[in-house]
C-alpha cells in the first residue's frame, strides 16, 4: 500500500545564495515497514548555482524520544543503519540544521542538537562582504540559544547575520541554515567577541526530520 508523497523544502545557500531544496518523499509500506525513497530538485533559477549545489540522499525521520539530563540535547529518531543511517551524518529539517547522529542502532539512532554543549559546529557569515569563520557551540547557560564562538573582536559581524555551516570537519554540507544572530557579545577575555544566535530549527516543536545519508559536490 502506498501513502500519498509529501514534499519539503530545505533552505540551503550556495555562493552567497539562499536557495530551496525541493524534496519528494513517498512512503511505501511493505508488510509491516515503510520503505523511504526521495528526489530531490533544485528550485532556481539561477543555471550557475543548480549546477553547483550540492546534491542530497534524504531519510525521513520521527523523533520518538529525548534525554531528560538538563546538561543534555539529544533526541531518539526512529531510524537505524537498516535504513542507512549511520554515525556523524547530519540532521535537518526544512528549516535549518537540527545536529547530527551520534549512536546508530538497526532501528533507531540518537541525535546531538546543535543546542547540546558537546556539539561544534564549523560556521561561516553568509553575508558577502564578511564570511566570518567560527564554531557554534551549545551554552549550558543559555539552552535554546547556541553561540558561535572564537570571532576575532575586530571581525565583521552584526545582529541580524545569518549563520551557516562552513562544509569544514566532513560532517555537515556546506550551506545549511544555522541560525541568526541576535547579540554580540565580547568573552571573558576581551580579545575575542561571541555572537548568540537565534536557532533556524524550532527545537521545542521538533518533530520530523530528515537525515543526510550522502552529499556531492
Amino acid at each position: 500500500r502506498s501513502v500519498a508523497p509529501r514534499t519539503v523544502r530545505i533552505a540551503v545557500t550556495f555562493h552567497d545564495q539562499t536557495i530551496e531544496v525541493q524534496v519528494h518523499c513517498l512512503l511505501a509500506e511493505r508488510g509491516n515497514q515503510f520503505a523511504f525513497s526521495s528526489d530531490v530538485t533544485w528550485v532556481t533559477e539561477n543555471r550557475q548555482v543548480r549546477q553547483t549545489a550540492t546534491q542530497f540522499d534524504l531519510v525521513a525521520a520521527r523523533v520518538i524520544g529525548r534525554e531528560s539530563a538538563t546538561w543534555s540535547s539529544v533526541i531518539e529518531i526512529n531510524r537505524g543503519t537498516r535504513d542507512g543511517v549511520d554515525v556523524d551524518m547530519a540532521v535537518v529539517t526544512d528549516k535549518g540544521l537540527v545536529g547530527h547522529v551520534i549512536e546508530a542502532g538497526p532501528t533507531s539512532a540518537k541525535v546531538q542538537l546543535l543546542l547540546d554543549p558537546r556539539s561544534s559546529v564549523g560556521t561561516l557569515v553568509q553575508r558577502a562582504d564578511s564570511r566570518v569563520a567560527g564554531i557554534v557551540e551549545g551554552d549550558m547557560d543559555n539552552p535554546t540559544m547556541p553561540r558561535m564562538v572564537n570571532i576575532p573582536k575586530t571581525a565583521d559581524v552584526e545582529e541580524g547575520d545569518v549563520v551557516v555551516t562552513s562544509g569544514f570537519g566532513g560532517v555537515y554540507p556546506k550551506g545549511l541554515n544555522v541560525g541568526t544572530v541576535a547579540e554580540m557579545r565580547n568573552d571573558e577575555g576581551g580579545l575575542l567577541k561571541i555572537a548568540v544566535l537565534e536557532p533556524a530549527v524550532d527545537f521545542q516543536k521538533l518533530e520530523d526530520v530528515m537525515v543526510i545519508t550522502a552529499s556531492r559536490e
